[in-house]
């Protein structure tokens, strides 16, 4: 059900840029160990699929760089190995026509 969620969500943003040429946002937020730092992997995945024409490297390099923006500022918690101690904005800029 989550990962359904998760298309309808990214589908619904690229298809509003499309449709009103204006920016769309996307939030994600939970609790330390909620799967945001997987929802936003699979946003970023979908997103440059549904975004790509044919050329698979955009994808490639668009999800590989979600690691390493993870990286920066995380730290060992309590809840969590590889806590964020802080908010992290990812932007896309995505061409339509």
């Amino acid at each position: 059900m989550f990962i359904q969620l998760r298309y309808a969500t990214s589908s619904a943003a690229y298809f509003g840029l499309q449709e009103t040429k204006k920016d769309q946002a996307i939030l994600v937020s939970g609790e330390s160990g909620a799967g945001k730092t997987e929802t936003v992997k699979i946003l970023m995945g979908h997103l440059a699929r549904i975004a790509s024409s044919d050329d698979s490297s955009h994808i490639k390099r668009i999800v590989e760089s979600n690691p390493l923006l993870e990286s920066f500022g995380n730290a060992q918690t309590v809840r969590n190995d590889n806590s964020s101690r802080f908010g992290k904005f990812i932007e896309l800029q995505l061409g339509c026509s």
